[in-house]
């Protein structure tokens, strides 16, 4: 989740519009997910695709389900790039600029209000959803024969430590927040 003071979105989303455009594309997901499995063999591209856009729609909505769970009000989502280009490389760093990212926009009196527990686990939500999708997809898609699961599976890994690496140095990442939340 981005610092709304630093990040400034390119759309802002209401809820109900933020949350249908997500689960959307998590169905949309398993859908591709699921006819991979039903044609294992020749089904590699459908595996991918279905991992890209569960990647995509699954980090937000996590954080606003879990924030709303612990009493965090939200006031909408924003679009726009990654809020970490800094730390990737040159040439990725450009194409994260642009991509389309949502982030859930908390509503800050309410924010201060939860209780540590609650932010913490509001910050964490966003960024374990992303490992577990981007692990889980290619272990199903394994477990069915679906052709290239296993470099799915390998490249989700590397790029999972990839995001943890950055998820502990940037000084705005979601678990740092979620690290300092218990410690305030």
């Amino acid at each position: 989740m981005a610092s709304q003071n630093q990040i400034q979105p390119w759309l802002r989303l209401s809820i109900p519009t933020g949350n249908t455009l997500q689960l959307g594309g998590l169905l949309g997901a398993a859908s591709l997910v699921q006819a991979a499995r039903r044609r294992a063999s020749r089904s590699g591209s459908l595996l991918v695709l279905g991992w890209f856009l569960a990647y995509f729609t699954g980090h937000a909505c996590s954080h606003w389900a879990v924030g709303r769970l612990g009493g965090i009000r939200f006031t909408g989502y924003g679009l726009h790039g990654s809020t970490a280009v800094a730390g990737y490389p040159p040439g990725m760093r450009a194409i994260f600029a642009h991509l389309p990212f949502l982030s859930a926009r908390t509503e800050p009196v309410s924010r201060r209000a939860a209780s540590p527990p609650a932010r913490a686990a509001m910050y964490a939500a966003g960024p374990a959803a992303t490992i577990l999708i981007s692990i889980i997809i290619p272990i199903m898609g394994e477990r069915a024969g679906v052709s290239g699961a296993r470099r799915l599976r390998l490249g989700a890994s590397l790029w999972i430590t990839g995001m943890l690496l950055g998820e502990l140095f940037a000084p705005h990442s979601d678990l740092r927040r979620a690290w300092r939340a218990f410690n305030y």
